[in-house]
């Protein structure tokens, strides 16, 4: 179920308190604060588990005045655990690349550097797509801003915003054991992904994957529905006529 809970419910550790509480009952989902001063929950699991939490969220925690609580059903996410979303881990920026063969680069901080896959075809808000992503070398944040006229081609920022970190194992543990989800706040993607590595090596192969959640988009198609870049609002072949004008 999703739950919304108004009141004075931010600024007294309801966040922290409905998390031990979930965890404590084998509830998983997230919990998050809003921008109007409300807090939604996300749970899911056995329904006694569900309706413990729910009666504990219309009560609160210590210091903390629940005014109304407004709870609809809603489809499974399939979390792994229980957290607290809306603390941003960093930043990402996807890149699209027109050299040799065209590409986008999707790129993560993580400890002060740009962790970085190569997706050939682009990321996808479907969840039935699976976007090959090979692991190339880390970047500095630095590089996040460059659009422009390559030697043998061009590049556009195709999106951009922060993230959270999600899953059980910390990062960049995650990444190295080969399995990281995280949470998108971009312009363009938004909401859960998974990169799952499939093939070890000196350039790894991994898949990136929309979870389904409700960002997702069964059908779609972002990258040809939403070509240009989302600083200059130039797609990439504009950017190559202007360059070799």
């Amino acid at each position: 179920m999703r739950v919304r809970v108004e009141g004075g419910v931010q600024g007294v550790g309801f966040r922290e308190a409905t998390r031990r509480r979930a965890r404590a009952l084998g509830v998983l989902g997230w919990v998050r604060n809003l921008q109007d001063g409300a807090v939604a929950v996300h749970a899911e699991g056995p329904a006694e588990a569900v309706d413990a939490l729910l009666d504990y969220l219309s009560r609160g925690p210590r210091g903390a005045h629940v005014e109304h609580v407004e709870v609809q059903d809603v489809r499974r996410e399939g979390h792994e655990q229980f957290a607290i979303r809306g603390v941003s881990a960093g930043v990402f920026v996807v890149q699209q690349h027109a050299a040799t063969a065209r590409h986008f680069d999707l790129r993560l901080e993580v400890d002060g550097v740009m962790r970085s896959w190569a997706v050939p075809k682009g990321p996808s808000l479907d969840p039935a797509v699976k976007r090959l992503a090979v692991e190339v070398e880390e970047h500095s944040l630095a590089h996040n801003r460059f659009e422009g006229a390559t030697g043998n081609g061009g590049v556009i920022v195709w999106d951009r915003g922060t993230y959270e970190q999600g899953g059980r194992v910390r990062w960049p543990e995650a990444i190295e054991r080969g399995h990281a989800v995280f949470v998108l706040h971009g312009e363009k993607l938004r909401g859960g992904f998974a990169l799952q590595r499939t093939r070890p090596g000196a350039k790894p192969q991994w898949l990136l994957v929309k979870r389904r959640d409700d960002d997702a988009r069964p059908g779609s198609d972002v990258v040809a529905e939403l070509p240009a870049s989302v600083v200059s609002g130039r797609t990439l072949d504009e950017l190559l006529e202007s360059a070799h004008g």
